[in-house]
């Protein structure tokens, strides 16, 4: 740049993971509320949607919590980083 400014590509711009990588082998998508629920989510219904391709960040709106909220936070997380109980309660709105 003539400014010295370094910009980020546009196709990897914003860095948020996408949807697609939690399709990989050994990944999981899960949800985190405020609250501490956590739930695994199954991304197989957006990505017949044909949202492979979008940010985890803006999916997160399409959750709802059973203590009223209304997001949750989306991670990918590799099978090892799965919590041993308690999980559930966040569910797919829409």
């Amino acid at each position: 740049m003539a400014d010295g400014a370094l910009h980020p590509p546009l196709d990897t711009w914003p860095a948020w993971p996408r949807l697609s990588q939690a399709l990989v082998a050994r990944s999981s998508l899960w949800a985190v509320c405020g609250c501490g629920r956590e739930a695994v989510i199954d991304p197989k219904p957006w990505v017949g949607q044909g949202l492979a391709r979008q940010a985890t960040a803006s999916l997160e709106t399409r959750l709802r919590c059973l203590c009223g909220a209304r997001r949750a936070r989306l991670e990918i997380r590799g099978l090892t980083e799965a919590p041993e109980g308690g999980a559930g309660g966040i569910y797919v709105f829409r």
